[in-house]
């Protein structure tokens, strides 16, 4: 086992347990501490590309000007993959980074055959992560990922196999919750139980960010109408995905084991800490179930309630 898989497979592993919290937060610090002192250095050594692509397959993802001096270890993530894809591709903004030029030495020097950036007019925030690549490669597998979290090395390749084994006909993540509900009324997310085992069913939500693998074509048709997405789900690409994923009728499944190892950035803002603390989340999935009406409610095959 490599260095990288070590650390963010040992993270995955510190579930909670049933034990307090007093417990397994020092232990959780610790192996952060660890893997900010090395992961970096690791990631910045050469290294010998996988033999082996799956051809069609576009890891996707975004950034934003606190996070660009990072992304590069993401990039290196997903270049030591066991199953590489054909194209990684960064979207960025031209309002934020008006020229490659302004860009990390250390993230243009990524640049080859396998890994481009993209400068796209506007500003899209997080839906940038699907929203071109789903317009542009509509047939093909996409890998969402996101540009603040270390990745194990095998993260693609158990998630086309997990794809293959329920006949294409899904969406697979590797980090999720499942919903609950009282009677036909999604309860607000901080009720969500965070899924640390494989599971499938409809009631669940994946995390876009966490790696996130489907089929532009296979969603509802609103995937790509950007304004409607901008105007219910401003600053939750997840929200919309999983609505998109629900008006469909795909099969979710979650391949998640426990909690993600994120890079160490100073002063991180996530959408995550601003959607659950400032009660977005929740007003986002009104949004999206009021004009829809059919979404987020309760599945018939469930009995998930509280």
């Amino acid at each position: 086992m490599n260095v990288l898989d070590l650390f963010v497979n040992s993270y995955s592993l510190l579930k909670n347990y049933g034990l307090p919290y007093w417990v397994m937060t020092p232990v959780r610090r610790i192996v952060r501490k660890w893997a900010y002192k090395y992961l970096p250095s690791y990631l910045n050594k050469p290294f010998q590309l996988s033999n082996k692509r799956y051809n069609g397959l576009v890891v996707s993802l975004t950034s934003f000007p606190a996070r660009i001096n990072d992304v590069w270890q993401v990039v290196e993530c997903m270049k030591r993959q066991t199953l590489l894809p054909e194209k990684i591709i960064l979207w960025l903004s031209l309002d934020q980074f008006p020229s490659k030029d302004l860009l990390p030495q250390n993230l243009r020097d990524r640049e080859d055959n396998l890994f481009s950036i993209r400068l796209v007019e506007g500003d899209i925030r997080s839906h940038k992560k699907y929203y071109y690549v789903s317009k542009e490669y509509p047939n093909n597998l996409i890998f969402l990922i996101d540009d603040d979290i270390y990745y194990d090395t095998d993260i693609i390749n158990r998630s086309i196999k997990a794809f293959q084994e329920y006949n294409s006909r899904c969406v697979v993540g590797n980090y999720g919750y499942q919903m609950k509900f009282n009677k036909d009324e999604c309860l607000p997310y901080s009720k969500w139980r965070l899924i640390e085992d494989k599971i499938d069913g409809k009631d669940l939500f994946f995390g876009s960010g966490g790696g996130t693998l489907f089929r532009p074509s296979d969603f509802h048709t609103d995937l790509i109408n950007i304004e409607l997405a901008m105007k219910l789900t401003p600053i939750a690409d997840d929200i919309w995905l999983n609505a998109m994923a629900l008006k469909a009728e795909l099969v979710k499944v979650i391949l998640s084991n426990g909690p993600l190892l994120t890079i160490d950035i100073e002063d991180n803002v996530t959408l995550s800490s601003v959607n659950n603390g400032l009660g977005k989340n929740d007003e986002q999935l009104h949004a999206v179930t009021k004009y829809y009406g059919d979404v987020f409610t309760h599945p018939q095959d469930s009995d998930n309630y509280i």
